[in-house]
């Protein structure tokens, strides 16, 4: 038995500036149970920030697909929630240093900056990585859980209503491309049947946080997940921001019941 089915939905939102942000979804191993999510918005309001955010999509993609084009590492790559925890600090490690390099060759250094939110689910194992803002929550039972913190009164100033202001985010975070090293704030779980991830581009209020508990709390009760829920993502957003339309990002993925997966046809 395991957990092989992802019920995945995502939502941007029509007002999202186009030019300052960008997420990517894929399977990289093309096998059940397998999701990789990255979100990259610019740290700036300028053009080397633009730029970096789209490197860092790209390359945090190559970071990935190097980790799992690689079987013959696999025992060195660890095994259940060590080895997604790997995929994510492989993938950040590409982003950061090709966006810094980049940013040097052009004399623009340490002014290409980009936020990124990167989440891996395998085989009933998850794992996030923030290096910037964005928030991850993990609704399990009757209990909505953080996977990271946000600095205290830093939603409050921001609201529900805008994407968090690059220029106040300077102050207080470290990005993508700002320095040679970087620290990627990670966590991870095992998962369980009927567990629901969620994945915003911004932190959420207090207010967000019940308004999000209770719209799950509803889906669930209407047996979510299910596959005809097709506007998931969008119902939930536009039930928890005030604005969801310029919400760069988000997405929900629903865990199924476990389950036997059969890969091969045989006879």
């Amino acid at each position: 038995m395991g957990l092989t089915r992802l019920d995945c939905h995502l939502f941007r939102g029509e007002k999202a500036a186009h030019d300052v942000s960008s997420f990517v979804a894929l399977n990289p191993c093309i096998e059940p149970s397998r999701l990789v999510f990255a979100g990259s918005s610019a740290a700036r309001d300028s053009l080397g920030s633009q730029v970096a955010y789209r490197l860092a999509i790209d390359y945090f993609v190559s970071g990935i697909q190097g980790f799992y084009d690689v079987p013959a590492a696999a025992d060195a790559q660890g095994k259940g929630e060590e080895r997604v925890v790997k995929a994510l600090e492989e993938a950040f490690r590409s982003a950061n240093s090709s966006v810094y390099s980049f940013g040097h060759k052009l004399s623009a250094g340490g002014r290409m900056a980009a936020s990124l939110l990167g989440v891996v689910i395998e085989e009933g194992k998850f794992a996030a990585g923030r290096v910037g803002f964005g928030s991850v929550y993990l609704f399990r039972g009757n209990q909505l859980y953080p996977f990271f913190e946000t600095p205290a009164g830093e939603s409050e100033k921001v609201g529900d209503a805008q994407e968090f202001p690059g220029e106040l985010a300077t102050r207080k975070y470290s990005f993508i491309g700002s320095n040679s090293l970087v620290d990627v704030e990670l966590a991870s779980v095992e998962l369980q049947g009927e567990d629901v991830v969620c994945v915003f581009s911004r932190p959420l209020t207090g207010l967000n946080e019940t308004l999000l508990f209770e719209c799950l709390e509803t889906l669930r009760s209407e047996g979510f997940p299910i596959e005809k829920s097709s506007d998931v993502a969008d119902r939930l957003c536009r039930d928890v921001f005030t604005e969801p339309e310029t919400l760069s990002f988000a997405l929900v993925a629903a865990v199924g019941p476990e389950a036997i997966y059969c890969a091969q046809k045989v006879g």
